[in-house]
Parts: C-alpha cells; sequence; structure tokens
C-alpha cells in the first residue's frame, strides 16, 4: 500500500514543481478532472492509429483520443472480475516499415539475440512487452499498474505481401486498483499463452523479472518464461554502442529507425508518481493519459528495430547493407559477426570500414582483421594489413612493427626484415612516457633484438642455430607456444 494520502499530495506537488523545471516544460497542462478511475466509460472500439505526416509513430488521430477526464480504452469482464484494456492497431497496409519483421529469418532474430531458441520462433507470433511500474525496486511492493503487449495479427510468415487486415495490436492492461490486478494478470496471461517468443527492450533486466514476482503473489502460471526471448537492449549495444549518443531506446528512435514522439509522451521518471497521484485521488488527468502513450511508443518502436536488427545478420546482399552504415557500425557488425563464426562476413564488414574511417577508425579496424586473419592462419594476408597499417595510419603503435617481427623471425625466416622491424619498434618505444610499461616494453624489444643478432651472427658461421634453449630464452610471447602463434 501507499503512505497517507495527504503526504503522498504534498510529495507529488513537490515532484510536479520540479519536474517543470525538469523535464515536462513544454508540456500541456493537465486536463481537467473528470469521472473517477473506478467508474466504467462505454465500451469503445479499438483505436486505429492512422499515419501521419512526418510523425512516424503519432498518438492517435484526435478523433480518436480519449476524451478529457477519461481513462484511454474500456472495461471488460473477466473471470477473475473487472479489467482495464486499451486496443490500438496499426494496419500493415498503412504501416510497411512495421511489415518488415514477419518477413526475416528466424535463424536472423536467433543470431542478433545470441538464443539458438529464436531459430524456432516465428517472427510473426513474437509478443513485445512493456511495463510501467509503481517504482524500480524489483520487490513485492512494486506493481506493474500499466502491462503493454503488442502482437502481429493476420500476418503470413516469410510473406512480404500481406492480407488486408493483417495488423500490429498493442493491447494496455491498466491496474486501476491493486484489487483488479489479478484480471489484468489474467488477461496478459492469456494473450502470451498464444507467443512463440518474446522480446523486450531491458526486459530480461527490469519488465520480466518484476511481471514473475506479480504472477507469483497472484498465484498464476509463469507458463510465458520458457518462451524463447529476445532482448533488444544488448543487441542494440553490440551494433550502436558508439554510434549514437546513447543505447536508449529514445535515442535509437531518433537515430537509427527515424522514429519522432511527439508532444503527447512523458518524461519516464515522473510515471511512477503520476500513477501515485491517480491512485490517491481517482483523477484521471492528461498527464496519466500520456502514460499511456509513452508505453504505446516503448512497444511500437521494437518490432522495427527488432527488424533492423534481423536484417543486418541476414548477409545475403551484405555489400550494399554495409553501403548503409557508418564506420563505427561496420566494426560492430564486424565483431558481432566474428562473435558468431561467421569469419567470411566479419572480413567484409572490417574491409567495409576501412573504405571510410577516419584515423583512429583505421588504427581499430586494422588491428582486428589483422589478428583475425591470422587467427584463421592467414599469416600472410595479415602481414599485407600489418604493412599497410603502417603506412597508412602511421604513429606509436607497437602492434604492426612487432608483429612484422615475429611473422619474419618464426614463418618467412627473414632474419634481416625481423631484425628491421623490431628495431623500428625499439625506436617508437624510446618516445613513449617513462613508466614501469615502457621499461618492461624495451626490455622485451632488445630482448628480441639480441636473439635476432644473435642468429643472424650463427647464420653467418654455418646452418640457423635455433635450439630449444634459445627459443626458451625468449621473451614473454615468444616461447615455443608463442611460436606457433605468431
Amino acid at each position: 500500500m501507499f503512505d497517507e494520502k495527504e503526504e503522498k499530495l504534498r510529495r507529488l506537488e513537490r515532484l510536479r514543481h520540479l519536474g517543470v523545471r525538469r523535464g515536462i516544460a513544454g508540456l500541456k497542462a493537465a486536463g481537467p478532472p473528470g469521472l473517477p478511475a473506478a467508474a466504467d466509460s462505454e465500451v469503445a472500439d479499438d483505436e486505429v492509429a492512422r499515419p501521419q505526416p512526418r510523425e512516424p509513430f503519432p498518438a492517435p488521430a484526435a478523433s480518436e483520443r480519449p476524451s478529457p477526464g477519461r481513462l484511454p480504452g474500456a472495461a471488460v469482464e473477466t473471470p477473475l472480475g473487472p479489467a482495464w484494456v486499451r486496443t490500438v492497431r496499426y494496419p500493415l497496409a498503412d504501416r510497411p516499415d512495421l511489415a518488415v519483421l514477419p518477413t526475416v529469418a528466424a535463424d536472423a532474430l536467433a543470431a542478433a539475440g545470441r538464443d539458438p531458441r529464436l531459430a524456432r520462433a516465428d517472427p510473426g507470433r513474437l509478443a513485445f512487452i512493456d511495463t510501467e511500474t509503481t517504482g524500480l525496486a524489483q520487490d513485492t511492493a512494486t506493481y506493474t499498474f500499466l502491462i503493454g503487449v503488442g502482437m502481429y495479427e493476420g500476418v503470413r510468415p516469410g510473406d512480404d505481401r500481406q492480407p488486408a487486415d493483417a495488423a500490429f495490436v498493442v493491447r494496455q492492461f491498466f491496474m486501476r486498483t491493486p484489487v483488479e490486478e489479478p484480471a489484468q494478470l489474467y488477461l496478459v496471461e492469456d494473450l502470451l499463452d498464444a507467443a512463440s517468443g518474446l522480446v523486450t527492450f531491458n526486459g530480461r533486466g527490469f519488465d520480466l523479472p518484476l511481471l514473475q514476482n506479480r504472477f507469483t503473489l497472484a498465484r498464476r502460471p509463469c507458463r510465458w518464461l520458457g518462451l524463447p526471448h529476445l532482448d533488444l537492449l544488448p543487441a542494440a549495444r553490440r551494433i550502436w554502442r558508439g554510434a549514437t549518443e546513447s543505447c536508449r531506446l529514445s535515442s535509437l528512435e531518433q537515430h537509427v529507425l527515424n522514429v519522432q514522439r511527439s508532444e503527447e509522451d512523458v518524461p519516464g521518471y515522473l510515471i511512477p508518481d503520476i500513477y501515485r497521484q491517480y491512485y490517491l485521488t481517482a483523477v484521471v488527468n492528461d498527464l496519466l493519459v500520456r502514460v499511456f502513450y509513452h508505453n504505446l511508443m516503448d512497444i511500437v518502436s521494437m518490432p522495427l528495430l527488432a527488424g533492423r536488427l534481423a536484417q543486418l545478420y541476414q548477409t545475403d546482399d551484405l555489400a550494399a547493407k554495409l553501403a548503409s552504415l557508418s564506420t563505427v557500425e561496420r566494426l560492430n557488425l564486424a565483431r558481432a559477426y566474428v562473435e558468431l563464426g561467421w569469419y567470411a562476413a566479419g572480413e567484409a564488414a572490417y574491409r567495409a570500414a576501412l573504405a571510410t574511417a577516419s584515423a583512429a577508425g583505421q588504427i581499430q579496424a586494422y588491428r582486428e582483421l589483422s589478428f583475425l586473419l591470422k587467427r584463421l592462419g592467414r599469416r600472410d594476408e595479415a602481414a599485407v594489413l600489418w604493412e599497410e597499417w603502417i603506412s597508412a595510419a602511421p604513429g606509436e603503435d607497437l602492434a604492426p612493427y612487432i608483429e612484422l617481427a615475429k611473422h619474419h623471425e618464426w614463418h618467412t625466416a627473414d632474419l634481416m626484415a625481423a631484425r628491421g622491424w623490431a628495431a623500428w619498434a625499439l625506436h617508437i618505444a624510446g618516445r613513449q612516457p617513462e613508466g614501469p610499461a615502457r621499461a618492461a616494453t624495451l626490455a622485451e624489444l632488445r630482448h628480441r633484438l639480441a636473439r635476432l643478432e644473435q642468429k643472424l651472427d650463427d647464420r653467418g658461421r654455418g646452418p640457423v642455430g635455433d635450439s630449444v634453449g634459445d627459443r626458451g630464452r625468449g621473451p614473454v610471447g615468444d616461447s615455443v607456444g608463442d611460436r606457433g602463434r605468431g
């Protein structure tokens, strides 16, 4: 239960004054008081979200918005009592961008989410879940007062041309009072029984554990916990970390999905106290209506993001996909491919990054691609990249010089070249700042040069004397084991 009414009202009033300065300046004033929350409004038809110019996902049209002082949606009866549900439909004929996800290959979603079980999930039957809660603590006192679930209806899997009635449908289950929670969870459970998998944004760490708490306390089965789960936050970070200002959903909407929220949105940090005010006063104001919009936007952005990710993990026509990405995105995608063992695709992405990278980006691409080729046993190709690295992006990085010294010492037997590259590395290391790391590097490189000089001297007297003892005396990283790697 919440604290005493008067204390909560005073706290909310302080927060609202703070919010005007910190996050809700420019929002329209709250609507006039209306019907009490416990009173059922007239049952309305599903809302249909129509496209509007320059608004990829606008609020429902003015004629479909709730009247001031009324909750969006309608009351429904369940075997466990009344519940409140709002339904918004996005016809795929009007939203071709939403029609992408049902056509993607399930194994691409599995690759994006690093969950092999997703390969068996029908993309057209995924359930997209987002919750609004009374707080951030993951304990039994935190309620999921609004649970939004988006699912496709009437779609044909893998078909680029969907039926006329195909739609992405969002249902928002709102808890007017805690008494309605069993009915709310009953409807959510019934809907999720038809899902092939779950999709959330940071749901693994927040939404799903809280839902599990509420289901457990209500003695409802959590059958949905066994479904494959795609958490879009870590999947998005793999591709867009460093390419956008952050990997928050709002940032990805702007920079990746080209989605602009309308003025109907509300800052997320205000939502728990907006609900508390509603709970204490039974008054539906404009801010509470905007919570529904905030939740709706979170849900409808997820299939767009999932579709975008899945397309990047479908490597057909890879060159065209890479051409549409920034250098940072190409580097991130290359790493993701390599983690999956998709080495050819990873190499292509690295080479695409090299073609457009700045000096810093080139160094990163040269480093990672050359070491990938070395790991794959393509040492001669790696050596070409190390030489290109030195000429294209000169600097204080010792890696290409040392790797070339290793390559020529152990694999081409060109000891003169090995000595030359080691000498260059020693010269560059001498310019580094004083400290333990510099001292260790200099000692290692001097040892390497001494060994090479000894080998060259032995070669001048006869066959190269590369004894086991000599190899054992090499610096760290030049043992017999390193010789096999270097």
